[in-house]
């Protein structure tokens, strides 16, 4: 005679935790049982604040990495711009420097050419005897020779 089987241990549908679904397929008797305690503990594991919490923890953590895009791209950017300013600025100081040094050439050219100039009508006065103080002296000399001075 065939024994009819009744499980006291019916899976029942407000099982929370995988610990007490993993009770139910520990003393179940039948393979209906075990599957429907199995399936309800993928169920409670995809229902489970543990694998909610790591999703939400993922998405916070996504979240935060594309802020932390955005910052880079915005600390990229500043300093970036940091950069063309300070070559624009040099490239200004270099301008103002290179056109300052060449007021300076052009008035120390001009200072050397009448000073050439000057040395220039003096060595030819000298040259062709046209020097009042050389021919002074000359004359002066000459003179002294001569015992006239």
């Amino acid at each position: 005679m065939a024994e009819v089987y009744k499980d006291v241990t019916k899976v029942q549908k407000n099982a929370q935790k995988v610990a007490e679904i993993a009770d139910i397929i520990r003393h179940a008797k039948t393979g209906t049982d075990v599957r429907e305690a199995m399936a309800q503990g993928f169920e409670t594991i995809d229902d489970s604040e543990v694998v909610n919490h790591l999703i939400d923890d993922v998405d916070k953590l996504t979240d935060e990495i594309i802020g932390y895009r955005a910052d880079v791209k915005n600390l990229t950017d500043t300093v970036q711009k940091s950069i063309t300013d300070s070559q624009t600025g040099i490239e200004n100081i270099a301008k103002q420097n290179q056109e300052a040094i060449q007021q300076v050439l052009d008035n120390n050219q001009s200072t050397l050419n009448t000073f050439n100039e000057d040395w220039q009508n003096k060595i030819n006065r000298i040259i062709l005897g046209t020097d009042n103080p050389t021919l002074e002296k000359i004359i002066d000399e000459k003179l002294n020779e001569r015992g006239v001075y």
